[in-house]
């Protein structure tokens, strides 16, 4: 088969592979680090009671599968390949509903702009997953509009304040389509501005939200400008997978302005053996600052339970929890503390984060294991790196309750 004849015949799809190929290498060694922040902002549970409180306000739907999403961002792999394939989807349903016989080219390629758009959005720290499952699927429902004018518009009047309870105010997108497709009836325009204005003001009546949050969608932008930088979360997650060498290396490149980053590559030298113990103590500089976003705060949790500060690790790891903007509770944080808890002697406190972790995709293996040695505190004695901790714990010096 000639080029010309496949590119013709496959060309549509071949641009929409590349464009997913693209997506998936720019997050997958572009920003791997933003994909888990996010994933530590979020515990995704499965079970009934998490669905219903996520389906008992406007545009929870969207943030549920939003957050189902995230939970794969466990592994840079994994998410790289939910925004390839969401992205291409949006750029498919947009072409579903543009094309045109006439234009074929130029339509296919402005269908790309709405997952363009997406993309942009997506790379800013401050917008989570939910607008973008939103927006996906209101591109559903509007391909799944009757052809038929009378009948159109009478399943819109259902989609509408439907689609607003689960999506929020992605549905507008729906709405403005509507009101400019051709053969919309004059009459039917007004009513369907006065529908989706009864959904937002009738939302906030039933919710304990205020207006202009229901208006702006509860989970589609965060204010908090405790979510940290690149650099931050860059360090933060080469810290967590444990791959020193890189850090170090960044370190003496960039350096860093956080006390926190500071404080990880100290530790990270003396675990390699290239500065000893005393060296880093003498170091270690433990200003409140060190918290100061929820990147740090891990941090600061990180280094300091391999030097015996349970408690100050502890401390670090709920404060991050506690600043994620949504209210969310965290995976990692609560992983974090069922550590700091088996080493301070509260299996009881220890077992009530086990229970939670057994209910997540990614954590639940490692929840089995850690409800062993809460059961049976003797097993620590087993665990080398455990029982370090707990003897540091519980016989050197009290530094400042650390």
């Amino acid at each position: 088969m000639k080029a010309k004849t496949i590119i013709e015949t496959y060309g549509r799809w071949i641009l929409t592979a590349v464009f997913a190929v693209a997506v998936f290498c720019f997050w997958m060694f572009k920003l791997p680090f933003l994909m888990a922040a996010r994933e530590q902002m979020q515990l995704f549970l499965w079970n009934t009671d998490y669905l219903l409180e996520r389906l008992a306000v406007p545009g929870g739907l969207a943030q549920y599968l939003g957050e189902f999403v995230v939970q794969f961002f466990f592994k840079s792999v994994y998410g790289a390949l939910w925004y390839a394939v969401l992205f291409a989807a949006v750029q498919l349903l947009t072409w579903r509903l543009i094309k045109s016989e006439k234009r074929q080219a130029l339509c296919y390629l402005l269908s790309f702009v709405p997952s363009a758009i997406l993309w942009y959005l997506a790379c800013n720290p401050k917008i989570p997953m939910t607008p973008i499952i939103a927006v996906l699927l209101t591109l559903v429902l509007m391909n799944l509009l009757p052809k038929k004018q009378n009948i159109r518009w009478i399943v819109a009047c259902v989609m509408i304040p439907i689609g607003y309870w689960l999506l929020g105010p992605a549905v507008v997108i729906l709405a403005v389509y509507l009101l400019f497709s051709r053969g919309a009836s004059m009459f039917l325009k007004p009513v369907l501005l006065i529908l989706l204005a009864f959904c937002v003001v009738g939302s906030a009546w039933m919710t304990p939200y205020p207006l202009k949050q229901i208006a702006r969608g509860i989970d589609y932008y965060w204010d908090k400008e405790c979510l940290g930088s690149f650099d931050d979360m860059e360090y933060d997650m080469l810290m967590r997978q444990q791959r020193w060498d890189e850090m170090i290396e960044k370190f003496n490149k960039k350096g860093s302005t956080s006390l926190s980053v500071h404080n990880a590559v100290l530790i990270v030298m003396w675990q390699e053996q290239r500065i000893g113990q005393q060296d880093v103590l003498s170091r270690i500089n433990l200003d409140q600052r060190a918290l100061c976003n929820i990147p740090s705060a891990f941090l600061m949790s990180e280094f300091c339970m391999p030097i015996g500060m349970a408690n100050m690790a502890q401390r670090a790891a709920f404060e991050a929890m506690e600043a994620i903007p949504n209210h969310n509770k965290s995976a990692r944080a609560l992983q974090q503390l069922v550590e700091t808890n088996l080493v301070t002697g509260n299996p009881k406190v220890a077992l009530k984060y086990i229970f939670l972790l057994e209910q997540t995709l990614f954590y639940r293996g490692w929840a089995g294991k850690m409800k062993e040695m809460a059961k049976n505190p003797e097993l620590l004695k087993e665990n080398p790196v455990f029982y370090q901790m707990k003897e540091i714990y519980d016989n050197e010096e009290d530094m400042l309750f650390y």
